[in-house]
């Protein structure tokens, strides 16, 4: 691994690096267009002080979990470096995240090895740990199963906390892979976050991701479908509240033929929040017989918000099925008029309407704890 001070130097360096550049053509949107890290005043990267790597000893005999840094010393990463045409949130800080990790895991499964038991990964950003630079990678062997579930989060609102992550997936034949993140930093912190996945024929990988904090937020998802009867799902939910502002970045790539996607988006936006979404779905050459799809749903709680929803489908193939949907608008009257009827009054009416929303995404988390606080902080957020 290479030395985290000379990682920041040669960030440093380069003062007119702009991130946003061919890489994430949104952030403009956000006003983030003159974002780069020397402007951010990138802290050191001190190692990552606390525990943050859970499972069950008995569920994963036969697995490879060890921290990332553990791996880099038996063998080179480079040998999982295979995304370097992904989409992400930028090559910088994909870059940063690869050489200059202070945390992560590295998962390999070995063929034929199922478990519905989860690896859990619990990044407190305190004012120890201020700073996580995480890189993860999974492999996924023939016929294997496995779960990862991150949870990014400060208990202490003052803190600046910084967030870089990347997660990378290999999901060879006939394997599921399930990706679980929970973002849930204060609004004073700063969050980027790249995950890739290549599948191979009949893998399949699974997203899903909750965004609720930080004051910066910017994440990534590209799932390569390099094998025949792949698929690759994401189901996201996220509230942007106060002055926050979100920026999410989704890509499937068709390349094997009768290829599967599906995007399912649930957002909801209140006080002076801003957020762009971009989709892309694209059918490459010979990928016929695939099927990819994408919907946003978005409610808006206030007149002061924004948002930019910008859905693509590219294709390359001539027998395909694409699809993309997107709605914006406010809460149902009718709904919030029969709630309150009930008893309800408006802010736990539209808090009952958000949640039922979110409830299919919410339920795919496999921890109690994550689920409860989840329910719990929609009601701080939308409950008066």
């Amino acid at each position: 691994m290479i030395d985290s001070k000379d990682i920041i130097s040669n960030f440093k360096d380069k003062k007119d690096i702009k991130l946003n550049e061919a890489y994430v053509p949104t952030w403009k949107h956000l006003g983030l267009n003159n974002f780069h890290i020397e402007g951010y005043k990138l802290p050191e990267i001190e190692p990552y002080k606390e525990d943050y790597i859970e499972f069950k000893a008995e569920d994963f005999e036969g697995i490879t979990v060890v921290p990332t840094k553990e791996a880099a010393k038996h063998g080179c990463l480079c040998d999982y470096s295979s995304f370097k045409g992904a989409t992400s949130v930028s090559k910088d800080f994909v870059r940063l995240a690869e050489n200059g990790f202070n945390s992560g895991v590295f998962i390999k499964v070995p063929e034929n090895k199922l478990t519905n038991s989860y690896v859990r990964l619990n990044f407190n950003l305190n004012a120890k740990n201020p700073t996580v630079i995480d890189e993860n990678i999974i492999i996924a062997e023939p016929n294997s199963k496995v779960t990862l579930l991150v949870d990014y989060y400060t208990e202490d609102g003052n803190i600046n906390a910084f967030h870089d992550g990347l997660v990378k997936v290999f999901a060879k034949e006939g394997s599921e892979v399930n990706v679980i993140k929970i973002q849930r930093m204060n609004d004073k912190s700063t969050h980027f976050d790249s995950n890739m996945a290549s599948v191979s024929g009949d893998g399949k990988v699974n997203w899903i991701t909750v965004e609720i904090g930080s004051n910066i937020n910017v994440t990534n998802y590209n799932s390569d479908l390099n094998g025949d009867h792949s698929s690759a799902d994401i189901y996201s939910a996220y509230l942007v509240d106060g002055d926050r502002r979100q920026d999410l970045y989704y890509t499937t790539n068709h390349f094997g033929k009768s290829s599967l996607s599906n995007m399912v988006i649930e957002g909801v936006l209140k006080d002076n929040a801003r957020k762009v979404f971009k989709g892309n779905i694209d059918f490459k050459k010979g990928s016929s017989k695939s099927k990819g799809a994408q919907a946003e749903e978005v409610l808006l709680l206030d007149p002061t918000v924004k948002t930019d929803t910008l859905p693509m489908l590219l294709c390359h193939e001539e027998d395909v099925d694409g699809e993309h949907a997107a709605s914006v608008g406010k809460i149902d009257e009718d709904q919030l008029f029969y709630l309150m009827s009930r008893g309800f009054n408006e802010d736990e009416a539209k808090k009952l309407v958000i949640e039922a929303r979110f409830r299919p995404i919410f339920d795919k988390i496999p921890a109690e704890d994550l689920k409860k606080f989840l329910s719990e902080e929609l009601r701080r957020r939308l409950v008066k």
